[in-house]
């Protein structure tokens, strides 16, 4: 075999390598379909739940699938029950991605939910302790806004509402019980826009 020929097979083998490093889906090799959470609290040695399964106490860092909205609560005999959201968000590796490798990479990505970032990045609280007596409420309705989150996922999974009925009602659910949590280019937009 010659040298051009050579270089060429080597050059073939290489294009064939980046192709199919590009099919697998950009963000799904990056940054993979979970992203570690550091959870932290004062006092320490509070329960962690994710999505209502006990994972560990803090301080800890917890591995969280990026596909879904998620709900972090931690208890504490004697300390008020807090419970905050954890969001997908899209990822910025996402439009990279797409020009990259194109809607087969993207579409990796978006079916095993490593084209998104999930927000916050990191826990701390600090919990308020209860007085003699009192009930403590927990947080209902935050996990019921993440639930129902995840409900229209699945919607928009089974295709029984289109990609703007769920933009549409994700954002009103943001809006309702974590508006911290949208975009201020969003805030303003109702479903009917």
């Amino acid at each position: 075999m010659s040298k051009s020929k050579y270089i060429s097979a080597i050059a073939r083998l290489v294009l064939v390598a980046a192709l199919l490093g590009l099919a697998g889906g950009c963000a799904s090799i990056v940054k993979g379909t979970t992203q570690t959470v550091p959870i932290a609290s004062n006092p320490e040695g509070a329960d962690i739940l994710v999505d209502g399964q006990l994972v560990g106490q803090t301080p800890a860092s917890v591995e969280i699938k990026r596909k879904r909205d998620h709900i972090v609560t931690l208890r504490k005999t004697d300390y008020r029950t807090v419970s905050i959201p954890v969001v997908k968000k899209i990822g910025g590796a996402v439009w990279g991605n797409i020009l990259a490798g194109g809607l087969i990479g993207w579409g990796i990505d978006a079916s095993t939910g490593a084209q998104y970032n999930l927000i916050p990045e990191t826990i701390t609280i600090t919990l308020e302790r209860m007085g003699a007596g009192e009930d403590d409420p927990g947080a209902d309705g935050a996990t019921r806004a993440i639930t129902r989150l995840n409900e229209l996922d699945e919607l928009l999974e089974a295709k029984q509402i289109s990609d703007q009925e769920y933009a549409a009602a994700r954002l009103e659910i943001l809006k309702q019980h974590f508006p911290e949590l949208v975009p201020e280019e969003l805030a303003g937009e109702t479903s009917a826009n």
